[in-house]
């Protein structure tokens, strides 16, 4: 399986170029989810063109330039365990990895992320000023509330610490590289990219919500219920009509 991509040349669709992006798989969760679902929910919601390309181009971005070449990378590092490699090469798999992946998320996702909500950059700051600025978010939307203890988990468990990994492969400060010992390891860069995905497609649903039309929500569908083909993972809510299963 394959990803394609297709670039808009200004003429009519069938003249448009078509080019071979990437070996992955359109079954893959993330791709399901962020490249295929992400712009559907932001098509039902109500930001208006021009802006909504905008937001969907920046949508596809997350992937397109973040989190497949991190994936790349992944497919490398899990190659690399049946490999007799130089350990400056195999060392080299997670850092790539990492850069691209934090790219993903702080980066990518953030410039996203803010074209639903001006403020959410506060989720990228340090530990005061994302307090304060979750402080004053929760002000203006009632959902901060509910999505705060949320937040603040994610920052405990992978956001600091990939972050400050991923400064000092940049930097290389005059911290003990012991530390980050344990980002090097197959299972490690599974479970992290697992996580990474996870949140950019829990925070870009949690913000799409925001601006569907009054009385309809965003509802997650049970696993079961979900198709088995194209395997949505949203459906929605409309005041008095329960939510339908997805077929």
């Amino acid at each position: 399986m394959a990803i394609h991509k297709v670039t808009d040349s200004g003429g009519e669709p069938c003249t448009w170029k078509v080019t071979h992006f990437a070996n992955i798989s359109g079954s893959e969760e993330f791709v399901m989810q962020l490249v295929m679902e992400m712009p559907e929910l932001v098509d039902a919601s109500m930001i208006y063109e021009p802006e909504r390309q905008k937001l969907k181009e920046a949508i596809l971005a997350i992937s397109f330039d973040g989190l497949m070449p991190a994936f790349e990378e992944l497919k490398r590092i899990r190659a690399s365990t049946n490999q007799s490699i130089p350990d400056l090469n195999r060392r080299q798999l997670y850092e790539a990895f990492t850069i691209l992946l934090w790219r993903s998320f702080k980066d990518l996702m953030q410039r996203a992320a803010k074209l639903m909500e001006p403020e959410i950059g506060f989720l990228f700051q340090d530990g005061p000023n994302f307090e304060k600025g979750l402080t004053a978010w929760r002000g203006k939307r009632l959902i901060a509330r509910a999505v705060a203890p949320y937040l603040r988990k994610q920052r405990t468990t992978w956001q600091n610490e990939l972050g400050a990994f991923r400064n000092f492969l940049e930097h290389k400060d005059n911290t003990d590289p012991g530390v980050y010992e344990g980002h090097y390891s197959p299972a490690h860069a599974e479970t992290l990219f697992e996580t990474v995905w996870r949140a950019i497609a829990d925070i870009l649903a949690m913000l799409v919500s925001l601006h569907l039309p009054p009385g309809t929500s965003l509802v997650e569908m049970p696993s079961e219920q979900r198709n088995k083909v194209m395997a949505r993972r949203f459906c929605f809510a409309v005041q008095g009509i329960p939510p339908q299963k997805d077929t």
